[in-house]
C-alpha cells in the first residue's frame, strides 16, 4: 500500500496521531490532582537560591496514577515557589499516568522529558516512545501541548523515522450476526 503525500492524508494522519497521546494533565483520574506528590530517590541536591531541586539515582515520582520514572530528575521553580519545568533524564526516562477508570494508563519513555509547567508542553526527545491502549507512536522527537491537544512528532534521519501504529477498534457485535 503506497500513501500519497496529500494535506488532507496528513490531516487525518496528524488527528489520529494527536489521539494516541492523552494530555496528562488535562485527561488525568479526577483525583489525581489532589493526592500529595511522592519523591523517592538515591540522592537530592536543593538550591533555593536558585529555586532548583534535582533528584538522582533511581528517581521515582508519584501522585495519585502518575508515575514519572528517571536516573536524574530536575525540578525547576521560580521565586514564588511555583514549578516552572520538571525534566526527567534516563536511559530511557519512563512517564504513565492513568487516564480514565476503565482503560490502561497512557505510557510514555525517552532519554529525556520536559513538562514545561506554563506553556502546559510536554516534551520528549531521544528514542521517544508513546502508547495508549496498544496504539503507538515513536520518533525521535515528540512535542506534545496539553492544553490544545496538538502534536508533532519528528525522526532524525532515515533510520530513525516517525512511526505510528495504531489497532482498528472493535465494532461491538450485533445480535443475530
Amino acid at each position: 500500500m503506497k500513501l500519497a503525500n496529500s494535506r488532507g492524508q496528513i490531516a487525518v494522519l496528524a488527528l489520529t496521531a494527536a489521539c494516541v497521546l492523552a494530555a496528562p494533565q488535562a485527561l488525568a483520574l479526577p483525583d489525581d490532582r489532589q493526592q500529595p506528590v511522592k519523591v523517592s530517590a538515591d540522592n537530592l541536591e536543593a538550591n533555593r537560591s536558585k529555586n532548583l531541586s534535582i533528584y538522582s539515582g533511581n528517581v521515582v515520582i508519584s501522585q495519585g496514577s502518575l508515575q514519572i520514572r528517571a536516573d536524574r530528575v530536575e525540578v525547576h521553580g521560580n521565586s514564588k515557589g511555583e514549578i516552572n519545568k520538571v525534566v526527567a533524564t534516563g536511559k530511557p526516562a519512563h512517564f504513565q499516568q492513568q487516564v480514565e477508570e476503565s482503560t490502561n494508563p497512557v505510557k510514555a519513555r525517552a532519554q529525556r522529558i520536559e513538562f514545561l509547567v506554563a506553556r502546559d508542553a510536554l516534551q520528549l526527545t531521544g528514542e521517544a516512545f508513546v502508547d495508549r491502549d496498544g496504539n503507538t507512536l515513536s520518533a525521535e522527537r515528540i512535542d506534545y501541548d496539553l492544553n490544545s491537544e496538538q502534536m508533532q512528532a519528528q525522526g532524525q534521519s532515515e533510520k530513525k523515522r516517525v512511526e505510528m501504529i495504531w489497532k482498528p477498534e472493535a465494532k461491538p457485535v450485533q445480535d443475530g450476526q
